[in-house]
């Protein structure tokens, strides 16, 4: 069961556009950039939501959408 977490304690808040470290994460690219549509917290962990601009992935790609990130990988951009 995931609980809401609170935007306070970072520096990004829902509606903010940001740039994405995925190197960690499960997809072609390195980076991704898009919007924070939510946190939550899922075991223990904080997980940002990032819906990811749609122009990022080539066409009838798999990947898109929203992307779930660690607090840490996630930037502001200005």
């Amino acid at each position: 069961m995931s609980t809401t977490s609170s935007f306070e304690e970072y520096n990004f808040d829902r509606g903010d556009r940001v740039r994405v470290d995925w190197t960690n994460g499960s997809s072609p690219l390195d980076e991704v950039i898009g919007t924070v549509s939510g946190i939550s917290r899922s075991g223990g962990n904080v997980v940002v939501a990032v819906e990811v601009d749609d122009d990022q992935y080539p066409e009838n790609s798999i990947y898109g959408g929203t992307h779930d990130a660690a607090p840490e990988w996630v930037e502001p951009l200005e």
